[in-house]
This record gives C-alpha cells, structure tokens and sequence, in this order.
C-alpha cells in the first residue's frame, strides 16, 4: 500500500531555499559588477572564464551534495561530522574533478580568445586563475557541502531540497569572490 505524502515540508523547504538562493545570487551580481573594470580592462580575457567556472561549481557540489543525501538516507553515511572513508572518497572525488576542469575552462577559454581574436591575458595566466579561483572555491565549498548536508540531516530536513541548490548557489557567490581574491593577486 503507497504511503502519504506530506507536501507541506516539501514546499516549505523547498521555497525557503529557493528565496535565499535569489538574495544570494543578488549578491553575486553586485560582486560581478564591482568586478566589471578588471574582466575588461585590467585582465580582458577574464570574462571568458567566469560563466564555466562558476556553472562548474553547481554541477560539482550539487552531485556532492546529492550522494551525500544519498549515503544519508541509505545509512551508508553516519550523520556525523567526522571523515570517514565514503566521506574522504566523495570529497577527494569532487576536488579532484573541479581541479581537472577548472584547468580544462582555463585552456578553452585560452584557445577561444585566440581563435576569435579576443585580447586576453596570457595563456599561463588566465589557466593559473581559474585553477587557482577553483581549487579556492573547490575546498570551501565542500566543507560547507558536508556541513549542510549533515545539519540539514540532522534537523530532520531532506538534503535533496535543501544542499544542492543551496549549494548551487553560495558555489556562484563563493567562485566570484574566489575569482576577484585571485584577480586582485595577480
């Protein structure tokens, strides 16, 4: 016999996500913007990176996030905050892939500007940013993908409506200010 649903938990978490995801992504607008001197001007080229990257951050920590709720509802991952051997793999997994692409954005994005006749920076450069804005990213966003997902768990909350698009979004906020911190380095 099917069991009842509850909605009402549904959509409650899903809305209250969903409204801190657009002040959120308002923020990161407002960053960008701060931002639109050096994508132009001082670092051209830049701006060919920025949309992969932070798409790259949704994509990542959201599969993250989805095994992670996974391995939670299935009791293959204790809801603790501690490293255990599924946690180390999906972390390293996610690090790992976010490196190689973040890399993989950098020489497209190179290959782009000059096939297109697009001024850049220089092809070491614009690579070296966006592994270093990703891997910065990369790090922070999976410690906060474990944490979310583990409290979230542990409130009684579904992972799967709170962590990816959670996640989704603070990776957009989070990348940009990476990208500006590396672009101010540079």
């Amino acid at each position: 016999m099917p069991q009842s649903v509850n909605v009402r938990p549904i959509v409650i978490q899903g809305l209250s996500v969903l409204i801190l995801c657009a002040i959120i992504e308002i923020l990161t607008g407002n960053i960008m913007e701060g931002m639109s001197e050096k994508l132009t001007v001082t670092l051209p080229g830049l701006i060919l990176i920025i949309p992969p990257l932070l798409d790259l951050r949704g994509n990542v920590n959201g599969a993250l996030a989805s095994r992670l709720g996974t391995a939670l509802h299935t009791g293959i991952l204790e809801p603790k905050f501690s490293m255990t051997e599924e946690l180390k793999i999906n972390v390293a997994s996610s690090l790992i892939l976010s490196l190689i692409a973040s890399a993989t954005i950098g020489v497209i994005a190179s290959l782009i500007s000059l096939l297109f006749g697009i001024s850049a920076i220089n092809f070491i450069t614009l690579i070296l940013v966006a592994v270093a804005a990703g891997f910065i990213s990369g790090v922070i966003l999976a410690v906060l993908t474990v944490a979310v997902s583990i409290f979230s768990y542990i409130r009684g909350w579904d992972p799967d409506n709170i962590t990816a698009p959670l996640m989704a979004t603070i990776g957009d906020l989070i990348t940009m200010v990476s990208i500006f911190i590396v672009v101010l380095a540079v």
